[in-house]
């Protein structure tokens, strides 16, 4: 990562200079405390992907999860019964699985509800793709 700035509370770099941010990376295990066992198995099936990407910071707050490499690729809301993602990619896709897709100036956000493995790997390609855009410098 090209870093401008580190933090000197938290010591996490980010990209622009005296980036707002949260202080530190949270907790994953409060993010999946009292889930059920295959929406936790999900979630580790997600977190590893993203991570054999490259460099990805994972920060958790709450029930939320953000997957960063330069940039935010994409974010998840912990719900009871499935993983929401919201995966941000330069173009806007057609997929079954996206119940939502909103674009600003910068990138497309594509949000899915994943309640099972299939899902899962049907979004693969989609989370790899973001993360090689989050590193790009198409967008800088």
């Amino acid at each position: 990562m090209t870093t401008s700035w580190t933090c000197p509370k938290c010591k996490r770099r980010f990209t622009r200079t005296n980036q707002r941010h949260a202080c530190g990376t949270g907790n994953r295990a409060e993010v999946l405390r009292n889930r059920p066992s295959e929406l936790v198995d999900l979630y580790n099936a997600l977190e590893t992907f993203a991570k054999s990407l490259g460099p990805v910071e994972v920060v958790t707050r709450e029930r939320y999860v953000l997957l960063r490499s330069h940039r935010i690729f994409a974010d998840l809301v912990v719900m009871s019964d499935a993983l929401r993602i919201a995966i941000h990619l330069s173009r806007k896709v057609d997929h079954r699985l996206f119940i939502k897709i909103g674009s600003d100036r910068k990138h497309v956000t594509h949000v899915a509800k994943l309640h099972k493995m299939e899902d899962f790997n049907a979004m693969k390609p989609f989370l790899r793709e973001a993360y090689e855009y989050s590193i790009s410098s198409r967008r800088a």
